[in-house]
């Protein structure tokens, strides 16, 4: 027997589309209507009392899944994601998730409860996109933060970290900085490697000190930034700045310069990423780049809430690309500075 599900299939659309036809909604477009009613008509399909309530209920609720709900840097974007979608009366589910099996357990719970209409999934340090991907089934929409994903219908927003990498490294190299050293964020954290990729060809393009030396590993923490730096001055040569990939990282270095008594900026030059809300503050106040989180957070929401008022077979695969702009303070030794 023909069943909902195979018009569903053949169609590619959702179960609850083909419900909207036969319901006579005028939810669905046209052409949309035409194709499913085609197929029905093809496959001698014959609904029945339960297959014309099938229509999925509105909770107005999204769900939010990030690696560390309590961390500044993520509590800045959900808010900016919440006070986007409570204007528009809408509420959220929050979860962490710690790695990829967690995070495909809370998709798949989030999902299957059809207590959501929209699922925001921020997971930089995501390998097995496959396994996230299986877990959506298409039914409801997706925006995804901070994660290079192929996952259709749905939306992937992304800072335009390797340019402005390419960027401070080229500042630095006009301050006269030619051994720029780097201290990486994380080995699989997508925004880490963006930021990385963009050091090492402005090093290439602006004819910098290129050697393998100048790379230590971190993991975004003052700590690992402090200790990243103690290793580097102890190259010979010595770098002349330090690129840091987040600012908690630079403010590392900078207190172990401060250690190992050198001036900040005229013995080395100190750059960061972010600019959180301490980097103005500091002495030297930190030369970064400026992450707009809250904005990211209502670009998430706004793209949400515009596929969750289309038709499953009427959303498009979008990928949204934030620009961002060089804060100049007085860590890197320019002369410019700006709030």
């Amino acid at each position: 027997m023909t069943t909902i599900n195979d018009v569903a299939k053949k169609a590619k659309v959702s179960t609850a589309t083909v419900s909207r036809v036969l319901n006579n909604s005028d939810k669905v477009r046209p052409a949309t209507r035409d194709r499913v009613s085609t197929i029905i008509k093809e496959l001698n399909f014959v609904p029945n009392v339960n297959a014309l309530g099938l229509q999925r209920k509105k909770t107005k609720t999204v769900g939010l899944i990030f690696p560390d709900a309590s961390a500044h840097y993520f509590s800045e974007i959900m808010q900016g994601i919440n006070r986007h979608l409570f204007k528009n009366d809408h509420q959220i589910l929050i979860s962490s998730a710690h790695d990829e099996e967690e995070e495909i357990k809370t998709i798949n719970g989030f999902v299957n409860s059809g207590r959501i209409d929209g699922l925001i999934i921020m997971m930089p340090s995501a390998r097995d996109y496959k396994g996230l991907i299986d877990q959506l089934k298409n039914e409801i929409p997706v925006v995804f933060i901070a994660c290079e994903i192929d996952a259709p219908y749905s939306t992937t927003i992304l800072l335009d970290n390797y340019n402005s990498a390419k960027e401070m490294v080229h500042h630095l190299s006009q301050l006269g900085r030619k051994r720029i050293a780097f201290i990486h964020g994380g080995e699989h954290n997508y925004d880490a490697r963006e930021r990385h990729r963009g050091y090492i060809d402005a090093r290439s393009e602006y004819q910098l000190d290129e050697s393998e030396e100048l790379e230590v590993m971190g993991n975004f923490t003052e700590a690992s930034g402090f200790q990243a730096t103690l290793a580097l001055m102890k190259r010979n040569p010595a770098p002349t700045a330090i690129f840091a990939a987040n600012d908690a990282m630079a403010i590392g270095a900078i207190e172990a310069a401060r250690v190992l008594k050198l001036s900040v900026p005229a013995d080395l030059a100190i750059v960061g990423f972010d600019d959180i809300s301490l980097a103005a503050y500091l002495d030297p106040a930190l030369t970064t780049v400026h992450v707009p989180l809250r904005r990211l957070g209502h670009l998430a929401g706004e793209s949400l809430l515009k596929n969750m008022n289309l038709d499953p077979a009427e959303r498009t695969t979008e990928k949204i690309i934030i620009p961002l702009k060089p804060v100049i303070r007085r860590s890197c030794g320019s002369e410019q500075e700006s709030a």
